[in-house]
């Protein structure tokens, strides 16, 4: 017997309407009504409370309906994989955000993307020359490009209170009178640096900045910020 027949028949000889079924199911009785017109089934959960109400097994109950009985083992296994698919977005994103978590300023183009870092914006005091060309002096007159490199481990101060960060950034040679730098930046990523005077620095950080720029040592072990 099909399903939907033997879900009707159990519930007329228990003297049962389609609401009291429903009632006892806490279902509406359009489900049940679904179920015996064979719209929809129930899924196992139900079943088993099915075959509790009308005291029969789970076997008994389903006998005769081998379409049914396939399509149930399809969405057990569909579940099964759905439910596997789901633990494993979870892992990785549980696996991102620890990531994330430990890589912070490590590494800019991490830090770029990384959710779990804000912009801060500092001050920094920069050298009044670069080099060009992995160290070289400017040269005037010359028909070679000369690419200035990059400021490396420069203390950016990200507040008054002496929170700051060593940067390397790209810049280019500060103008004249304009050897301070307006940085913004999200962990190691410099996302926006503008060159500006001392006198335009808060008197709060030019009280904890140094007005001639000092390499700083490289000390082993020196945390990244502060």
């Amino acid at each position: 017997m099909e399903l939907k027949a033997q879900l009707k028949a159990q519930r007329v000889q228990h003297g049962w309407t389609q609401k009291i079924l429903a009632e006892k199911l806490n279902v509406s009785d359009k489900t049940v009504s679904s179920w015996e017109t064979g719209r929809s089934y129930p899924d196992i959960e139900m079943l088993l409370q099915l075959s509790e109400l009308f005291q029969i097994s789970l076997d008994e109950f389903l006998r005769g309906d081998t379409v049914t009985i396939k399509q149930i083992d399809r969405d057990l296994k569909s579940k099964k994989v759905y439910q596997r698919a789901l633990l494993v977005l979870l892992a990785a994103i549980i696996g991102l955000f620890i990531f994330l978590n430990l890589y912070q300023y490590k590494n800019q183009w991490v830090d770029r993307f990384n959710p779990l870092l804000t912009l801060r914006t500092g001050y920094a005091t920069l050298p009044a020359q670069v080099t060009y060309n992995g160290g070289k002096e400017y040269k005037k007159g010359t028909a070679k490009l000369q690419v200035p490199d990059p400021y490396k481990n420069i203390w950016v101060v990200d507040s008054p209170f002496g929170d700051g960060t060593r940067l390397s950034f790209q810049g280019g040679q500060a103008p004249a009178s304009k050897h301070y730098a307006l940085i913004q930046h999200k962990g190691l990523y410099v996302k926006r640096l503008s060159f500006v005077s001392w006198r335009s620095i808060p008197s709060s950080y030019q009280n904890i900045m140094a007005k001639k720029y000092e390499r700083l040592p490289d000390l082993v072990n020196e945390p990244v910020h502060h």
